[in-house]
């Protein structure tokens, strides 16, 4: 697609840090911090990933589609990205915290995503609602724009699956030089762990093992 790979990578983390200003109000109260235990350290991350990542974004509200407009079906920026505000939404999650993790160069970028529902029913419809935006989207190519418009991609968005009773998926982009995205969502108790990494040689496997340790963790 004639994009410099380096500089679109960084062009769209910058958008992931001007766009993510809260939307919803933090309550402050323990949970937040119940939630910010729960995250993926550095050298867990590095350990599953074999990477050297450091913190990068620290959010408390899902993000909007905003920065990624145009876009050819709004709904399927959750195939591509978690924590997005497209799905959230209307789901009632009561508290939310999002960390992303990159590596010096760009070439590993994990975002973990952990939202807090009133009951576990409320959460699996969350991550129902999701898994069923992947299928709607699944086999089928997102075009969208960041940078003011001036940055286009286009990813091929896979046909989602289970490995180890977490849903999964995937995008490819079109420019083969470009980073695959792996995607996984589940929930656990009242809790759901919304999981993306981006990378050159990222696996299923991988992306499972990352949010099985998210969700194990005491807090839940």
């Amino acid at each position: 697609m004639g994009i410099d790979l380096k500089v679109a990578g960084s062009a769209l983390c910058a958008v992931l840090l001007a766009a993510c200003t809260p939307t919803v109000p933090d309550s402050g109260g323990p949970q937040v911090d119940v939630l910010g235990s729960m995250m993926a350290s550095e050298s867990e991350i590095n350990t599953v990933m074999n990477a050297q990542v450091r913190p990068k974004t620290a959010l408390r509200s899902p993000m909007t589609n905003a920065n990624y407009e145009p876009i050819s079906r709004p709904e399927c920026i959750v195939v591509i990205g978690n924590g997005m505000e497209w799905v959230y939404r209307d789901s009632g999650y009561r508290a939310f915290r999002e960390t992303q993790l990159a590596d010096d160069a760009d070439d590993v970028e994990v975002d973990q995503a952990i939202s807090r529902f009133d009951n576990p029913k409320a959460a699996q419809a969350m991550v129902d609602r999701t898994v069923d935006i992947w299928r709607r989207c699944g086999d089928d190519t997102l075009t969208f724009s960041y940078n003011g418009g001036e940055t286009r991609d286009a990813r091929r968005m896979g046909v989602p699956t289970a490995l180890d009773g977490v849903d999964i998926t995937n995008d490819v982009p079109l420019d083969v030089a470009d980073r695959l995205t792996h995607r996984a969502i589940l929930a656990v108790d009242n809790f759901v762990v919304d999981l993306r990494i981006s990378g050159y040689d990222v696996t299923d496997r991988q992306t499972v093992q990352l949010a099985k340790i998210i969700a194990g963790r005491n807090a839940l």
